[in-house]
């Protein structure tokens, strides 16, 4: 395996990148990803902030395309329609990752495990019914990677993107969630996770019961009670605890959507994924716009869009199918 793709797989692991370098890295998995086998367990094992940015992420994969026989570097796989950008690579990561992490304990348990892969598409979500009776609902395009039964210490499943967890209560295996840059460790209650790539903030807001959490590069896990809410700021590594209406940030599974202050760039980014529309923003004065808006199930993006209009008088738009043009 070149010494460059372990920086490739890290930085592709954790972020949202270009068309043209997700098929490309996506195709090299394809193709090799049983040359990754240490890249998958360090993952696993260290899940910190990946060191890459685009430009040294974009160098590496050069350099690891002259380093390999045969390849050209202009190939690229069709993407399913359904799938997000960073999906299909992950997933793959995620598998291996995840029979690494638990194999090492119980190899003989695992021999009879099957690693389940639950993904929503944009516009869709779905409930899922995990081995002990715990329940997960994803919002779209979000990502649960889980196993057929839980066989270790914890119960472990890895989340990309949004999810509401019901967790059964299990006194003797604590029941833990790996995002990104956090790690989510509960017995029994109920929680709002959301982070997604394209997102730098990941938040945790609990409804009942107790939750622990522990932030990469931090010592001390923070503890939440109901209606507390952690944001981390993924870039800068801030993290804000503040008292909310937990239920507010669950809504979405009814569904619906609840915007609290919302910076507006982020609201467009959970319109979008709920009514699988493409939202281009092409005016910068709405960087640090925010909104306070609660949309009912059922409602048209053509009614949301009049609303936002509403609360936002000099936002101009225009809907061209699935595309929306903010002005």
């Amino acid at each position: 395996m070149s010494r460059y793709m372990p920086q490739i797989v890290k930085y592709f692991f954790r972020h949202q990148v270009s068309d043209e370098i997700a098929s490309k890295v996506q195709d090299r998995l394809v193709h090799t990803s049983h040359d990754l086998d240490p890249v998958l367990r360090e993952l696993w094992d260290e899940c910190e902030e990946a060191t890459a940015d685009d430009a040294s992420t974009e160098t590496a994969y050069r350099r690891l395309l002259s380093s390999l026989p045969g390849s050209s570097g202009s190939g690229r796989l069709p993407w399913l329609k359904i799938a997000a950008i960073w999906i299909v690579p992950f997933t793959l990561m995620g598998l291996a990752a995840f029979f690494y992490a638990s194999g090492l304990k119980q190899s003989r348990s695992l021999s009879e495990v099957v690693f389940m892969h639950q993904f929503t598409a944009y516009g869709e979500r779905c409930m899922v019914t995990l081995p002990d009776s715990s329940r997960v609902w994803l919002n779209g395009g979000s990502s649960l990677i889980y196993p057929s039964r839980f066989v270790s210490a914890e119960r472990n499943v890895c989340l990309t993107g949004e999810a509401f967890f019901e967790v059964t209560k299990d006194a003797s295996r604590p029941f833990t969630v790996d995002v990104n840059q956090m790690k989510l460790k509960v017995l029994g209650t109920t929680f709002n996770v959301f982070s997604y790539p394209d997102n730098p903030k990941v938040v945790a807001t609990l409804e009942t019961g107790k939750i622990e959490i522990s932030v990469a590069n931090q010592k001390k896990p923070y503890v939440l009670s109901p209606d507390n809410q952690l944001v981390l700021d993924t870039k800068t590594g801030d993290v804000e605890v503040h008292d909310v209406r937990a239920a507010d940030f669950s809504v979405w599974r009814i569904p619906a959507l609840h915007f609290d202050e919302v910076e507006l760039m982020y609201a467009f980014q959970q319109i979008a994924r709920t009514y699988d529309v493409k939202i281009h923003i092409q005016n910068s004065r709405y960087n640090h716009q925010t909104i306070r808006a609660h949309f009912n199930a059922g409602e048209s993006i053509e009614g949301i869009m009049a609303v936002i209009k509403m609360l936002i008088p000099s936002l101009n738009y225009e809907i061209d199918g699935n595309d929306i043009f903010i002005r």
